[in-house]
């Protein structure tokens, strides 16, 4: 999964900065390497100071802001957050993921009781990109109750953007399912409730729980169910 190809950066962040002593070769730090593409179109190119990983995110917004440097030993960071930028792309490269892991600034579906279109705007790593919808996802503390008390789980969420949609939001798998898609993909809804249903959707169902972009599938599924539309 590419969520664990950044677990190195990750458990270094945790707790806020990169530690200098850690910079001291300049070849070990390329897991820190990126390239930063502002809203403007301008690109920066950097090394990750302090991430917008939730895992490190214990006093501040997750998956929202980040520190960027000049170079590995550069003690000047540079502040910039999801408003501020269209894509973060890591430069290493390796074998499972050939172009490098790409994290992109979009709003995400938040549906609220006096608001069911509300979004938030955060940073979320394409998983898979198909023909007519590209796959996210992200990580975010959430809370489950442990007998009496209250715990925080570090939670990964999945999303799908559709290809077609002009505000280009994502939407939590658990959202196609419900009437968030009515607008703008009629029959989506009931389609994906039929997914997993019968002989075949039990197939499905199991061959879900190894491919977390399953939902490309059905999406492609449903726009073949619809060739007049």
């Amino acid at each position: 999964m590419k969520r664990f190809l950044l677990c190195t950066a990750t458990v270094l962040a945790m707790f806020g900065c990169i530690s200098q002593a850690d910079a001291k070769d300049p070849e070990d730090q390329e897991f820190r390497h990126v390239v930063v593409t502002l809203k403007s179109g301008e690109k920066v190119e950097g090394y990750l100071h302090r991430g917008w990983h939730a895992e490190g995110a214990l006093l501040k917004q997750e998956n929202y802001s980040f520190k960027i440097t000049k170079t590995p030993d550069d003690k000047e960071p540079v502040k910039y957050t999801a408003d501020d930028v269209e894509s973060v792309e890591y430069t290493e490269t390796t074998e499972e993921n050939p172009d490098g892991i790409r994290w992109e600034a979009l709003d995400i579906a938040s549906p609220g009781l006096t608001n069911r279109y509300r979004t938030y705007h955060r940073l979320v790593c394409v998983n898979k990109a198909g023909a007519n919808a590209t796959t996210y996802w992200w990580k975010t503390w959430t809370t489950e109750r442990v007998g009496n008390r209250d715990r925080r789980v570090l939670t990964t969420i999945y999303g799908i953007r559709f290809h077609n949609d002009p505000g280009r939001i994502v939407y939590p798998y658990m959202y196609v399912g419900t009437m968030l898609m009515d607008k703008l993909h009629p029959g989506l809804k009931a389609f994906y409730k039929k997914w997993f249903k019968g002989a075949e959707g039990k197939i499905r169902k199991k061959e879900a729980e190894e491919n977390d972009a399953w939902i490309l599938d059905m999406y492609d599924a449903y726009l073949a169910s619809r060739p007049n539309e």
